[in-house]
């Protein structure tokens, strides 16, 4: 169900009034966030077993949904409704939301972060890829991992008295002010529909028809008509196991939703619920180390008999059903396992319960991630190779014993803090409460290098739009093309370190974020916002796209043209520039030169040589900048197809429009030396110089299923000799290449892709393709 439109233009023309009244910003933004709170929360559907649903307007706040970047204008749907309901308005709301209009195109949070750079630039980054140039940027305040624990140990109460303690320390301000305004407008969330499940449950213990959904801005819409078809979120639900919620059901929830706006959770339950509550009031995408902050209240219920195992999964599913709804295929993780819990034993068992509930949910939210350790309990590690097996994709498992010590070095922090990285959205890191770390450009190296050998043009596209680092005939050494090629990166890569500095201080400048900053270090303990120097560390990265298609194409030059002088460099090119037609013996060199994923030492060195490069540079660009770090992540949310789309062919053999390589993961089909090679490849990068890195792995069903031992003790040699990560992908290359030629037999093929999983139908056709072109291992 979906609200009126005209009941959005209208809560525009409210939400726009309480904007203007405010000078201060914290208490702008309490009033403001009170008011959405009231509006964007809508009734539960009679599916739900926990309460927090929502649907954005056309003017709002959000860090990173409903408009993505602090005060928003969704202007196009804006118009939509108003010239669909222009004839069913009052004169005075015509006029009012005409002024409206004029008055958000401007005042919306990242029209100033344009202007921002307008202003020192004379222009604007290009804010998608699907043109000329070999970079883009844009705004948000993404991914961020708040600490869950204080609030589920503190519970509402205990946080108002947290700020208390701390006013009468640091001084009142309208900054813990609005703190507790905005505690108090998730009690009201809490009460409203606290409210409606009462009414819900009165109504089945009369025996009467529950009524369908009517007013969402008072929440006294009941439950849909039972006659009305479940949604996809409710089909996987039900699908799972899931079980729609009885008169018990609705008790339950009511006494939770009532205690919750008080008091610390008292069971595993209230505990799930505050947190989503809180989540989905904020648009919160990223859910931390939910083993841990939830594992004692889950153990508990189980050992003192308050819920079996089998109805923790259950109350899971609930769970899993809301981050459907809103399906951020690119963001949503759960983490478990891992070193620095407090509640190892309690977490591992909730980790346990939170992958069967995945197995059984087979979607593609949440993005389950387990953290593995020397120490991993034997049943945790079984479970997560077991629910790959299926071919789920999750867990994704990342490699504590490579990643907490690159993390400390990294990022100069403690040991105990390091323990605390967390990879969210596509797989970049940030320290659970204690940073944040938003990824907002995106650079394709491998565009980089086509513009290099073209003049600083884009060839493909047939614009100039990079810089003149020199002719063909300047790169008489491999040295000089390969500097050549820094060179015109250098002023993108400055650029984007400070497109991201001014993020932060524009949404520092406007709000003070303050369902972050409540659950952030130091923010309360300073008194201070988290872009106005609360929180402790204030991070961010930059993706980079091509990386082993351009490391590849570098190595493919060095050897053809530089070491074998079989072509000189222009001939190179102009059979690139002829994507390799009437040129097929050279196209044939290309392929045949050293490839990464190997274990080859020539292209694995060359790999990391071009990895280290952008490191270090984009390293260097942050400390430009008052961030506290700035770093890459080798990440992939289907860019590598898209991104490949637009680029010319290139020296690695790749034609033009094909998909580059993905994430660390090898170019497309180049790994034919076995998976122990590849991954001996993979480990060989300097963790010290990113903030995240994918490597996808497939393997067929047949292998998972018959040499699991053996897949283990692979996987384990490579997380504890510099592996970071694996997406672990189990399916065989017939399934794939069945389901693109009969979609309707293959509803369910689920993929991983990168940062993120799909099913396989529903992609596009030039990212389908370049999956099924993955090598697929069927032996260790």
């Amino acid at each position: 169900m979906f609200k009126a439109k005209k009941e959005k233009l209208r809560n525009a023309i409210e939400f726009t009034r309480i904007y203007k009244s405010y000078a201060d910003i914290n208490l702008r933004e309490a009033a403001c966030l009170d008011y959405q709170l009231k509006n964007i929360l809508v009734p539960m559907d009679r599916y739900d077993l926990l309460a927090g649903r929502y649907e954005h307007d056309y003017v709002g706040f959000s860090s990173q949904c409903g408009g993505i970047y602090t005060y928003y204008f969704n202007e196009f749907d804006f118009r939509t409704a108003l010239n669909e309901c222009w004839n069913d308005l009052s004169e005075e709301e015509k006029n009012e939301l005409t002024n409206l209009q004029e008055y958000w195109e401007f005042e919306n949070t990242a029209r100033k972060a344009d202007n921002r750079i307008i202003q020192k630039y004379g222009y604007l980054p290009p804010k998608s890829y699907h043109g000329p140039g070999f970079f883009n940027a844009d705004w948000r305040v993404a991914g961020t991992n708040l600490n869950m624990e204080r609030l589920i140990n503190l519970g509402l109460d205990g946080m108002d008295e947290l700020i208390d303690h701390y006013a009468s320390v640091n001084g009142a301000s309208t900054f813990y002010e609005a703190l507790k305004s905005w505690i108090g407008s998730l009690r009201t969330a809490c009460e409203r529909y606290r409210q409606q499940v009462s009414r819900c449950a009165e109504q089945l213990k009369n025996g009467e028809k529950e009524t369908p959904y009517k007013n969402t801005k008072a929440l006294e819409g009941l439950l849909e008509d039972f006659a009305e078809e479940p949604d996809t979120a409710a089909k996987a639900y039900l699908a799972a196991g899931g079980r729609t919620p009885d008169l018990t059901s609705y008790d339950r929830l009511a006494e939770a939703l009532e205690n919750i706006q008080h008091h610390a959770p008292r069971s595993f339950f209230e505990g799930v619920q505050l947190m989503w509550i809180y989540s989905v009031s904020c648009d919160l995408m990223n859910y931390g180390r939910m083993d841990d902050y939830l594992g004692p209240l889950y153990c508990h219920d189980i050992e003192n008999g308050i819920i079996t195992e089998e109805e923790g999964i259950g109350i899971l599913l609930g769970l899993y059903k809301h981050f459907k709804e809103i399906n951020k295929i690119h963001d949503c993780r759960i983490i478990v396992g891992g070193v620095g819990r407090r509640h190892p034993k309690e977490a591992d068992r909730l980790a346990i319960a939170l992958m069967e509930t995945s197995r059984r949910f087979r979607e593609t939210v949440p993005q389950l991630t387990l953290r593995y350790d020397r120490d991993i309990a034997p049943e945790v590690y079984r479970k997560a190779l077991e629910v790959n097996a299926e071919g789920t994709t999750f867990p994704i498992i990342y490699s504590d014993v490579t990643n907490v010590p690159a993390v400390k070095e990294l990022y100069g922090v403690s040991e105990e803090e390091a323990e605390q990285y967390l990879p969210f959205g596509c797989g970049e890191y940030n320290m659970e409460g204690l940073s944040i770390g938003t990824p907002n450009s995106g650079t394709n190296l491998l565009k980089a290098l086509e513009m290099t050998l073209h003049g600083g043009r884009d060839f493909c596209n047939n614009v100039p739009c990079g810089k003149n680092v020199g002719s063909l005939s300047d790169f008489d050494t491999f040295d000089k093309l390969y500097d050549a090629w820094k060179m015109e990166m250098a002023d993108a890569i400055d650029l984007m370190a400070d497109y991201m500095q001014i993020n932060y201080d524009v949404a520092g400048e406007e709000a003070p974020y303050l369902h972050q900053s409540l659950l952030l270090s130091d923010c309360i303990e300073k008194g201070k916002a988290c872009f106005d120097g609360g929180v402790r560390y204030l991070n961010a990265s930059s993706e980079i796209f091509g990386l082993i298609s351009t490391a590849d194409s570098f190595m493919a030059l060095k050897k053809l043209v530089y070491d074998e002088k079989k072509y000189s460099l222009s001939k190179i090119v102009e059979a690139l520039d002829h994507n390799f037609e009437g040129y097929e013996q050279i196209r044939k060199d290309c392929l045949a030169a050293p490839k990464y994923g190997n274990d080859q030492p020539d292209a694995d060195e060359m790999a990391h040589r071009v990895f280290r490069t952008i490191g270090e540079m984009t390293i260097a660009a942050g400390k430009k900048t008052r961030l506290h770090s700035y770093n890459i992540v080798s990440v992939n949310n289907s860019m590598s197809a898209e991104w490949g789309y637009f680029c010319s062919a290139s020296p690695d053999g790749r034609k033009k429009g094909d998909a580059m390589s993905n994430g660390n993961g090898p170019s497309v089909g180049a790994d034919k030396s076995g998976v122990t090679a590849l991954l001996n490849s993979m480990s060989g990068f300097d963790n010290t110089l990113h903030v995240g890195v994918i490597n996808n792995v497939r393997f067929t069903r047949e292998l998972f299923e018959s040499s699991m031992d053996k897949v283990a003790m692979l996987l384990r040699v490579f997380y504890e000799n510099g592996g970071v990560e694996t997406n672990l992908c189990v399916i065989g290359k017939h399934d794939l290449e069945e389901a693109m030629i009969h979609p309707e037999n293959y509803q369910n093929l689920m993929v991983r892709i990168g940062g993120f999983s799909a099913r396989f139908v529903t992609l596009n056709p030039t990212v389908q393709r370049e999956i099924i072109n993955r090598t697929t291992y069927g032996s260790c």
